[in-house]
């Protein structure tokens, strides 16, 4: 009986409980801090990875003027060195491309022009950009205590995309005409757009007879067609019978664009009124150029910074014979405005990648600051071969008419960037969008404005 009682009281006896239960809890926590201390070192550094993602998306998509719309060493060195000036490696790695990411055994990054690792347009919007750079990086991140759970490595990815923006049309086009509003004073004016479309970010006026040919044709504000409901002809793409009305405006493609510098002046600055067989050179002119009649005029390649405007008046010719390769000229206006007078002839070419050496823009031909109001005015009966982009933020372009008159044929990289667009009676208006546009596309050309996009 004594050595049950005895029995009894060892199985019922308490004491030492809470030192077990303490012990146990004192796993479980330190078990959730170690947890802890993995997801938070894990979570700091994939913040580390996106950004430097960022970094170099940047720094490679700045030198995609300068690669041809390709990976180039360019585009690899600026996204290497953008790593190294971050801290998020002390040397060079050398970067693949590819569509397909995969776990990496140390620090990695692909780069591609035109983003493609999502897979479709439905998960990016910038899906075959050529003029967006996009750059993943992996790498692999040993855990401080996941191993006791058999995790002993977690990979690692950020990605990140960068370069010139664009407007998403729904007909999968790309603009080459972008403008505050459009007007049509007269009936038969006719829009003749080689694969790109038209956004009016205003209201938009018709008249009867007029047709326009394009991919797209959106309108932000309201349409006043006029006579033109049953004599216009629209020739569009995604199914669209006629000027499309969207609720979503679209802020100017290039306004996010810098202005170029005031050059020194020009060694022919002085020379106001040249006579025939000159050739002009690029810099600063503090007052405006006059083209007298039947004279033709050189322009050399490189930034024209006007202080006035150039007047090419009948029969005189202005022309740019060194603009071949790549090279061209970027006229533009702190005041004043290009105006070819009816007879003239014009012939300019934008350059295809800016040089720091003359100053001038890629793909920008004739560009006005965003305080000049001077209209440009391309009289009827002129000569016009414009390729590049046009881009008067604070102006009116005015097609003035004349029965037959074509503008712009056979420059094959063209576009329209305004304030508003004029277009009187009986004007044609040739626009190739297929190299120079304000959105989009399939294009080596395209212009927006440059923006880190995810």
């Amino acid at each position: 009986m004594k050595n049950a009682n005895r029995l009894w009281r060892i199985l019922n006896d308490e004491s030492g409980q809470a030192l077990v239960l303490g012990a146990v809890c004192m796993a479980m926590l330190m078990g959730v801090m170690a947890l802890a201390i993995d997801v938070g070192y894990l979570h700091y550094r994939q913040i580390q990875l996106q950004s430097a993602a960022d970094s170099a998306a940047i720094a490679a998509g700045e030198e995609i003027g300068n690669c041809g719309n390709t990976v180039c060493a360019n585009m690899k060195t600026a996204a290497a060195t953008a790593l190294k000036e971050v801290g998020i490696t002390a040397s060079t790695i050398t970067p693949t491309s590819g569509c397909t990411v995969s776990n990496s055994s140390g620090l990695a990054m692909i780069i591609n022009d035109a983003p493609c690792v999502l897979g479709s347009t439905a998960n990016d919007p910038n899906y075959g950009n050529t003029s967006m750079a996009e750059v993943v990086l992996t790498e692999p991140q040993n855990t401080f205590f996941g191993a006791v759970l058999g995790i002993r490595t977690v990979n690692l990815m950020a990605r990140a995309e960068a370069g010139d923006s664009w407007i998403n049309t729904p007909g999968g086009g790309s603009n080459c005409i972008w403008t505050g509003s459009i007007t049509i004073n007269g009936s038969n004016g006719n829009f003749n757009l080689t694969s790109c479309g038209i956004y009016d970010n205003g209201d938009l006026t018709t008249n009867s007879g007029d047709s326009v040919t394009a991919t797209d044709f959106l309108y932000y504000g309201s349409w006043s067609p006029n006579n033109c409901n049953s004599s216009c002809t629209w020739t569009l793409g995604d199914s669209e019978t006629q000027p499309a009305h969207t609720t979503t405006a679209q802020p100017d493609p290039l306004a996010g664009l810098t202005a170029p510098s005031q050059p020194a002046a020009s060694s022919t600055a002085s020379n106001t009124t040249p006579t025939s067989g000159t050739t002009l050179q690029p810099g600063y002119y503090s007052s405006g150029i006059n083209l007298n009649s039947n004279v033709t005029v050189n322009l050399a390649p490189g930034l024209y910074y006007m202080n006035g405007s150039i007047n090419v008046n009948s029969g005189a010719t202005l022309k740019c014979t060194g603009c071949t390769g790549g090279l061209g000229v970027t006229l533009y206006f702190v005041n004043g405005s290009l105006q070819p007078n009816s007879g003239s002839t014009v012939t300019l070419t934008a350059p295809s990648t800016g040089s720091t050496t003359n100053g001038d823009v890629a793909n920008m031909l004739i560009w006005q600051s965003s305080t000049n109001s001077s209209g440009m005015d391309l009289d009827a009966g002129s000569s016009s071969y414009f390729n590049g982009i046009i881009y008067l933020p604070d102006a009116t372009l005015t097609l003035n008419s004349a029965s037959g008159t074509t503008i712009n044929s056979g420059a094959s990289a063209t576009a329209v960037d305004v304030q508003s667009l004029m277009v009187d009676s009986s004007i044609t208006f040739d626009l190739n969008g297929s190299q120079a546009l304000l959105g989009g596309g399939g294009s080596s050309q395209t212009l927006g404005s440059f923006a880190l996009a995810e």
